[in-house]
């Protein structure tokens, strides 16, 4: 924190924290809207459970937010960029093909996990969302696959995967983590970050990936590396 030489707080650290301060009242708005669009879905939940559930005023959540589809679609839209940006990376990135792959299967499944909530919105509530806002989440889920394309073909190329087809292949990957809000449970038998272990491993076995760590090993690895 800055302060002046009498120790008082600055003008810009006062603004750092008022910054911060609403930054974490707004994600408290969209961590309960989400878990009520998802339990009662969009069209049973209204602005009024919202408020209730938070214990606040609807000008408190209206100085945040214009609007119940405002929150809706920010959930959906981060969900759906964190998901679906994982296999982009910069020209200049050199690596193998298979290197770039593994990692961004894993951004995709710990955005997956992380998001599970907010990312199945867009595909049970997608009548909530308006034609142009429909049209970016396409193009961005036309651009995620055309580049995990790109890195399925190359590390085949290069020897590092086994598969046919490659369409067929990426739409695989796609769609195993996708439907993840039908069956996951971040309280269950496997945890969050085990979870995005054992999708990482499975998704690179779709991939025809010729070696493929263990959880155990991966976890492990991990483990270290934090330590």
């Amino acid at each position: 924190m800055k302060t002046d030489v009498k120790g008082r707080q600055t003008k810009g650290s006062k603004k750092a924290i008022a910054e911060g301060v609403h930054d974490q009242k707004r994600e408290h708005i969209l961590a309960v809207a989400e878990d009520m669009f998802f339990r009662n879905g969009y069209a049973g939940t209204t602005i009024a459970d919202i408020v209730n559930e938070l214990g606040v005023t609807k000008p408190f959540l209206y100085y945040y937010f214009p609007g119940k589809s405002d929150i809706f679609k920010t959930l959906c839209w981060r969900a759906s960029h964190a998901c679906l940006t994982a296999m982009h990376f910069e020209a200049e990135d050199e690596r193998r093909a298979i290197d770039k792959l593994r990692e961004g299967l894993h951004r995709f499944a710990t955005a997956n996990v992380a998001f599970f909530k907010s990312g199945a919105l867009a595909y049970r509530e997608g009548g909530a969302l308006d034609a142009t806002f429909l049209k970016k989440l396409r193009t961005m889920a036309r651009r995620f696959y055309k580049e995990l394309c790109v890195l399925l073909e190359q590390a085949r190329s290069d020897g590092d995967l086994q598969f046919d087809d490659t369409k067929l292949t990426a739409l695989s990957i796609g769609s195993i983590a996708g439907f993840m809000y039908t069956w996951y449970k971040p309280n269950g038998r496997i945890g969050p970050e085990e979870m995005v272990m054992e999708l990482t491993r499975i998704l690179l076995k779709i991939a025809g990936a010729q070696t493929v760590p263990s959880s155990h090993l991966t976890n492990r690895t991990n483990r270290k590396r934090r330590s």
